[in-house]
């Protein structure tokens, strides 16, 4: 019995990490027209027609995302800590977890920016897409000086400081 709710977990953390990528999506206006990104959207769509709470489209993706790590942390230490705290830190973790996918996204891009600036494959047109859209609001405000961007690495420092500080909310609530 107990490995069947083990599984049950993985199986809700895993579908987690896809409502996370389909909000960075959605958040990040990609485009619907890459492969993985109308598999993502082929999957919600029935999910929506059912179950839309609010009227925003982002913010009930993120809700489902919050809900399935809720879910799958509720099975392993439901009997452990009291349901304000799970989800509180299904709350942190999904934050996190979109953190994460932004900061390896940024460093895909700068490295395929370097390789191959132009390639024809879906996930890595995906990958530069999300990091160039994650950059273009620190581009604004940073040039580049001498044909250098810097933004990236701002980007990254700045990640790398929320992750600490949620990690430290998080060590703080558990």
């Amino acid at each position: 019995m107990n490995s069947n709710l083990d599984i049950l977990g993985l199986v809700f953390n895993l579908i987690n990490y896809v409502f996370v990528f389909l909000f960075l999506f959605n958040l990040l206006k990609v485009n619907y027209y890459n492969q993985i990104v109308s598999i993502f959207v082929k999957i919600y769509s029935p999910i929506s027609k059912v179950f839309s709470p609010l009227p925003n489209q982002a913010v009930n993706i993120l809700f489902l995302a919050i809900l399935f790590k809720f879910l799958s942390i509720y099975i392993y230490f439901g009997s452990q800590y009291d349901i304000t705290v799970l989800a509180g830190v299904a709350i942190i973790q999904t934050i996190m977890v979109t953190l994460r996918i932004i900061f390896f996204a940024v460093i895909g891009g700068v490295i395929l920016s370097w390789i191959s600036p132009s390639n024809s494959n879906a996930f890595l047109e995906l990958v530069e897409e999300v990091s160039y859209k994650s950059l273009a609001p620190l581009r604004k405000y940073i040039p580049s000086a001498g044909g250098l961007d810097f933004s990236p690495l701002f980007v990254l420092i700045l990640i790398n400081l929320l992750e600490s500080f949620l990690s430290d909310i998080l060590r703080s609530i558990v």
